[in-house]
């Protein structure tokens, strides 16, 4: 088996590699999922990655959110010890180019006491079908995940070929109860 550096490499080009078009119909299919799904439906708080590169189109859903009357809190890095907060926004134009280009809030943004979130929208480059989950390699997510109660349910986004039988794991590796993807819904145990 491939370590977590090796797999996070493969599957990263192949998600790189897949065709506009093709993106925006997988996209499309997670979309749809996400919004009819039931945890999604029941909160009103949202803790959503705002997406980057070739992840899984987080715009769209945001977009949804704000039209719908949901609050949406993004991650923000507060400092090179991976610490991440949740800040409130309230439209794109809050968005400036962060971390790692990644798109963060601005400083009108309001840091929230993350036990307001209801619901958590995890990133991930792998995952396999026990809700095991290899990250960017920061640790950032397990971090904050980790200080969350455990109460508070987590849908991961991901791409269909994203998802192998097994990865490695950590015990600090924090796992959501459900998987997204453009051919199914996993719900993990």
């Amino acid at each position: 088996m491939l370590n977590k550096k090796e797999l996070r490499k493969e599957i990263l080009k192949l998600r790189d590699g897949i065709s506009e078009e093709t993106k925006k119909i997988y996209d499309n299919q997670i979309f749809e999922k996400f919004i009819t799904h039931k945890k999604f439906k029941e909160c009103k708080n949202i803790f959503i990655f705002v997406s980057y590169k070739s992840e899984v189109d987080t715009h769209k859903i945001i977009k949804y959110c704000f039209d719908n009357n949901k609050k949406v809190f993004i991650p923000k890095v507060k400092n090179a010890n991976g610490d991440m907060g949740a800040f409130k926004i309230n439209s794109f134009s809050q968005l400036q180019i962060g971390y790692k280009g990644i798109l963060e809030c601005d400083d009108t943004a309001e840091e929230i006491d993350k036990n307001d979130i209801e619901l958590v929208v995890m990133p991930g480059a792998v995952f396999d079908l026990n809700g095991g989950r290899i990250g960017y390699g920061g640790g950032f997510y397990d971090k904050f995940l980790n200080d969350l109660s455990d109460n508070k349910f987590k849908i991961a986004l991901a791409y269909d070929f994203q998802i192998l039988n097994k990865i490695p794991n950590e015990v600090h590796d924090v796992k959501p109860n459900v998987i997204l993807t453009d051919k199914r819904i996993l719900k993990i145990v």
